[in-house]
């Protein structure tokens, strides 16, 4: 099974995005769009593993919260991964970074521990709206046309391991484990 671990959102947020991808949607002449379901901020993507591992990986999750309380985050501007004459577009956040930067710290750690790779890159939050996308106009001018709410306020109070699947030809994101934050 393929899976990832997540900060999933309330569902006005995942609606404020779709209002916001369906802007951008507006100013591109193609792209692989995500379904407004499967709006999440991604902590860490860990790639194939046996399902027997899901405990083992729940197990590292509990370990890796502590001490981090619950926080909150905003919805900051709209981003680019240029990818040749394509790009990612999303939307990137604010607000408590460093509770959000110790929690991926913290959660690389433990899974490091079980295994998993550290992330070489480093960490990046942002909220995929499209990939392979091609604008009609410059990247700029998109962002400075679509308005963002920068009030919406994300509550993380938890994390959650997702598997990637296709049920009926449709990518689902399902949470196989959810793990609160308690301080």
């Amino acid at each position: 099974m393929r899976v990832f671990i997540a900060i999933e959102f309330e569902q006005h947020i995942k609606d404020y995005l779709n209002k916001i991808q369906r802007q951008v949607m507006s100013y591109s002449t193609h792209g692989n769009f995500s379904r407004p379901e499967n709006f999440h901020l991604t902590l860490k993507f860990i790639g194939e593993v046996e399902p027997s591992f899901v405990s083992t990986i729940a197990s590292a999750m509990a370990q890796s919260v502590h001490g981090i309380k619950p926080f909150k985050l905003r919805l900051d501007q709209l981003g680019n991964f240029p990818r040749g004459n394509k790009m990612i577009i999303w939307v990137g956040v604010k607000g408590e970074l460093d509770m959000l930067n110790r929690l991926f710290n913290q959660l690389e750690t433990s899974l490091h521990s079980i295994g998993i790779a550290k992330d070489s890159k480093g960490y990046s939050p942002h909220i995929t709206l499209g990939r392979e996308v091609r604008l009609a106009e410059p990247f700029s001018k998109v962002a400075n046309a679509v308005t963002m709410d920068q009030q919406q306020v994300i509550e993380v109070r938890k994390i959650s391991l997702m598997e990637s699947t296709r049920q009926e030809g449709r990518l689902m994101y399902i949470p196989l484990y959810r793990q609160i934050l308690t301080y």
